[in-house]
């Protein structure tokens, strides 16, 4: 699964955490450090078995654990309407 940040969604990084704002339902978030690099990882070109090997990369976690907490963010990102999915 490729995810896309939705063109309903604004978002700015500061100081190392992302913050997001969905246009259309008015859902506001605060990242740490951890989803907003997730966040950036979210370009349209990425699987999220891409973005949890980037993030096994940068961060000191398993890789099982990076799936599941990846996974679980990804869940919420897309119950949000924040990002969707394309095809691989």
């Amino acid at each position: 699964m490729i995810l896309a940040k939705s063109p309903e969604t604004a978002w700015r990084v500061i100081e190392g955490e992302a913050m997001i704002l969905s246009l259309d339902n008015k859902v506001f978030r605060g990242l740490n450090s951890v989803g907003s690099r997730v966040w950036e990882l979210i370009d349209g070109r990425r699987s999220v078995d891409e973005i949890v090997s980037q993030i096994v990369g940068e961060f000191e976690v398993t890789a099982e654990v990076a799936s599941r907490d990846v996974g679980t963010f990804v869940a919420e990102l897309l119950e949000k309407r924040l990002v969707t999915t394309t095809p691989p």
